[in-house]
């Protein structure tokens, strides 16, 4: 794989991390219900979710998924039925503790859990890594090492992007009170809507 190639790479990849999907408006509703407490958790979730997602597409199962539609139409209302759930809670559940009083949210382990599940299992992710990743293959060197040079660089950066979403969603819930609560609520609604009506890339 050339420099020039990588490079291309890298530039679509922090493309694709800046648009706000369904992994990045979890992060935003946790950093919003649980302050700093919850952001390495949620920051674990989605690097791992992202590196299980290549490596599902990396052994050709994507594909298979992508060729299945009756597994992919299940795949898909299930993830649309979990942000839609996920979006009320956010709109009328019980916020988490205040971020002055240091105290553990009450969410457990699920920052972390959701945020994996919804970024490892994205029927639509796992579709568009196994359409992305080709592209920037070389047919004439060993796939191998660069599928796993691709994988690494991938969640090099999407640790860097969660770990942003993340500030930001803190800092916002921190300036904005309730009502950045209710708004990441409301586009949770609406990314699960557009993912069962399959108009979510």
């Amino acid at each position: 794989m050339t420099l020039h190639t990588w490079l291309a790479f890298v530039a679509t990849s922090c493309i694709v991390l800046a648009i706000p999907g369904p992994t990045a408006l979890i992060i935003l509703r946790y950093a919003t219900l649980g302050g700093r407490a919850t952001l390495p958790r949620v920051v674990a979730g989605a690097v791992l979710g992202d590196s299980v997602a290549l490596t599902i597409c990396n052994f050709g199962l994507g594909a298979l998924l992508a060729a299945s539609s009756g597994l992919l139409s299940i795949l898909k209302v299930a993830a649309a039925a979990y942000l839609i759930g996920l979006g009320l809670t956010s709109l009328f559940g019980r916020a988490a503790t205040s971020e002055a009083s240091g105290a553990a949210p009450p969410h457990g382990g699920r920052p972390f859990a959701s945020v994996f599940l919804v970024t490892a299992l994205n029927p639509k992710g796992l579709v568009f890594f196994c359409a992305l990743l080709p592209q920037f293959v070389e047919a004439s060197e060993p796939v191998l090492p660069q599928l796993v040079l691709l994988q690494a660089t991938f969640c090099g950066l999407s640790l860097v992007a969660a770990m942003s979403w993340a500030l930001a969603g803190t800092l916002l819930a921190r300036t904005t009170g309730g009502l950045f609560r209710r708004v990441t609520g409301v586009a949770l609604i609406g990314a699960g809507v557009a993912q069962m009506t399959g108009r979510l890339a």
